[in-house]
């Protein structure tokens, strides 16, 4: 009986930018195909990993059997060269609920732009009302400081 193919994203961190192709090999090995990559970025880890501070993160996207991500965790755990991996799964959102995002999304941005439209109004109406305040010498400003302070 065969499996459904489920979408996954694997995450992984390396000693050196080039072993990025020991994992390609795996997944041809296995037979696997890459249908998305995020790329590999050098980043500064928190704590020490193998006595590494630094190290390569990347992540592949692919589809594949759940019977076939056990054969990729033991090749990938036999590899030296690859400080830490996660394997996740990663469900395929339907077209029809994309949509209603992007309709809130849109419907968000509407009443944004109306509210801060208002506001734009309300703020340019306050200034114009706003009272105009004479110069006062220092002797007043005294006055009118412990006036005020009593």
């Amino acid at each position: 009986m065969e499996q459904e193919k489920k979408n996954y994203e694997i995450n992984f961190l390396l000693k050196n930018e080039e072993d990025k192709e020991v994992i390609v090999n795996i997944f041809k090995k296995l037979q696997l195909s890459i249908s998305g990559d995020s790329g590999i970025s050098k980043i500064k880890l928190s704590y020490p990993i193998k006595k590494e501070n630094f190290a390569f993160f990347g992540s592949f996207y692919f589809s594949t059997e759940p019977a076939n991500i056990i054969n990729l965790t033991e090749e990938l755990r036999n590899k030296k060269n690859i400080l830490r991996f996660s394997i996740l799964f990663r469900p395929i959102i339907e077209e029809r609920k994309r949509e209603e995002n992007e309709n809130v999304d849109t419907g968000k941005k509407k009443l944004l732009e109306e509210y801060s439209k208002k506001e734009k109004i309300s703020v340019s109406q306050e200034t114009s009302k706003a009272p105009r305040t004479e110069n006062l010498s220092n002797e007043a400003l005294e006055k009118r400081l412990e006036e005020i302070l009593k």
